[in-house]
């Protein structure tokens, strides 16, 4: 009865903009805002704090709290260096209390496709309450969107020696992505009171978001809590390192670190007791056994990973992550990196010599590792849609070697980014690509009328994508390209069969 209740008393709040929304979730009821046709409520916990003893630890349950709680503001972002000045990592306040998540619903009473957001940063900066990630415009194209916070660098991603003497058959080590799983466990038990079908729920992430959707479709704990992937610039080649066991270790690394904080021979009540500043360094994920159970890629390649539809790819300018360089691309293609480098040079005439090796190396370190992911879940009896977006706003074109990374974001949700100016040619982009998401979320095909046709990646033959941008039309890869591709994915291979490291990172 009091799930009912707080299905009907949001319907009928924000068909009355006078009134604020209040819905019955766990832990109590919450109070959203209305903006015109839209209800947000933001700052919802979906877990108890991970707080003094609960520092790593995997998410606790909430507790219940008293009467209404207001959501009509963003909960704090986890901690993290301040160091980065771009929209995205604009952030607010920070706080180890930072397990949140927000919520955007459309007016109209229905059921709706669920789209749950997840934010890069190199798993070290970002939330999901910067204005970027604002769900408005996206929920009127009748879904209910979902972002969320989840622990970042040595808070979201440690493992060292004494934690683990604490529980060794337990979850250790990735806090930042057990958060991510018990958001989405979240979802499937709530967001029917905001409208949401939670049997028709779509995962999209970006950079490190991004590469996080594909660990969780090779993950055991989070099967059945997602029905469809979006991957945007999350590459596909990484290559994590084990929780123990090996010289390059997640508990080697982190014994390392607490050693040269002063404590060689910590205990877990030293290290819980040290103060938030000590924690934020940059750190990533690793191979713990139980919740990452391999290298994003490895589970496609071995025909393991959930069998949903996907969308995946990357912007015509990966080579704005400092990763995507030279010397890294000579390690992916090894003794081919002469060759193909003497290819991408006659295919593109008249472009300098940097120019080639940059297309060269975004296209060995993020764009065709992320088709070989939709190649092989082809393969694998799965649907996939490759994508190639390329679009600039209009006052920065000029000069412009296409959209960075991260660049579609601000399209994909409609909210055009700070010092962004955009003309009618972005705004039909933005439509175009936003159409596609939400079309996808709804039925697993993001083709429709009025779109240009998206072709599905095939099991065999020569790889077609659709470059988003303008004009938005189908390409296919060429065989020099396709030689590229299969090269690094060769490397990629050797790599998680050997659970050896290489720098092809998320930024």
């Amino acid at each position: 009865m009091v799930f009912l209740l707080g299905v009907v008393l949001a319907s009928s709040a924000i068909a009355n903009p006078d009134h604020r929304p209040v819905v019955q979730v766990e832990g109590g009821a919450v109070e959203g805002v209305v903006d015109n046709d839209i209800a947000a409520f933001k700052g919802i916990p979906y877990a108890a704090p991970p707080v003094g003893d609960l520092r790593w630890r995997p998410p606790a349950p909430l507790q219940h709290w008293q009467g209404v709680r207001d959501a009509s503001h963003y909960g704090a972002a986890c901690p993290q260096p301040g160091d980065h000045k771009e929209a995205w990592a604009q952030v607010g306040p920070t706080s180890e209390d930072c397990l949140f998540l927000n919520i955007w619903q459309p007016e109209k009473h229905g059921k709706y496709p669920v789209m749950v957001f997840l934010h890069g940063g190199g798993f070290t900066y970002g939330a999901a309450g910067v204005p970027l990630y604002d769900g408005t415009n996206l929920a009127r194209r009748g879904v209910v969107v979902v972002t969320l916070n989840y622990r970042l660098g040595l808070l979201g991603f440690f493992a060292h020696p004494a934690l683990t003497a604490e529980n060794p058959d337990g979850q250790l080590g990735n806090y930042g992505v057990m958060d991510q799983i018990a958001a989405l466990r979240w979802v499937k038990r709530n967001i029917a009171a905001f409208d949401g079908d939670a049997s028709n729920v779509t995962l999209f992430g970006e950079s490190a978001g991004a590469g996080v959707v594909q660990t969780l479709m090779g993950s055991p704990q989070s099967k059945g809590l997602f029905e469809k992937a979006i991957s945007e610039s999350g590459a596909g080649g990484a290559v994590l390192f084990p929780i123990r066991g090996a010289p390059l270790s997640a508990e080697a690394l982190g014994a390392h670190w607490a050693a040269s904080v002063g404590l060689p021979n910590a205990t877990a009540k030293q290290l819980r007791a040290l103060p938030v500043s000590a924690l934020l360094q940059r750190s990533f994920p690793f191979i713990d056994g139980k919740v990452i159970v391999a290298s994003p890629g490895a589970p496609f390649s071995n025909g393991t990973e959930s069998k949903i539809p996907l969308i995946i790819g990357a912007n015509s300018n990966e080579a704005t992550l400092p990763s995507n360089n030279e010397a890294a691309a000579r390690k992916v293609l090894g003794d081919s990196y002469d060759d193909a480098l003497k290819q991408y040079s006659q295919a593109r005439p008249g472009a300098s010599f940097e120019a080639v090796k940059t297309d060269l190396a975004e296209d060995a370190l993020s764009i065709l590792p992320s088709y070989s992911i939709a190649a092989m879940h082809a393969a694998n009896g799965a649907v996939a849609y490759d994508f190639y977006f390329d679009q600039v706003p209009s006052n920065r074109r000029k000069g412009s070697a296409g959209t960075p990374h991260g660049g579609e974001l601000e399209y994909v949700f409609g909210n055009p980014d700070a010092g962004s100016v955009w003309d009618a040619g972005d705004r039909k982009v933005s439509d175009t690509i936003a159409g596609y998401w939400v079309r996808f979320a709804s039925t697993g095909n993001p083709n429709g009328p009025g779109a240009p046709m998206w072709p599905i990646v095939s099991a065999d033959g020569a790889q077609q994508y659709l470059v988003i941008g303008t004009p938005t039309r189908s390409a296919t890869l060429s065989p020099m390209e396709e030689k590229v591709r299969q090269r690094s994915l060769a490397t990629s291979r050797a790599g998680w069969s050997g659970n050896a490291m290489h720098e092809i990172g998320h930024e």
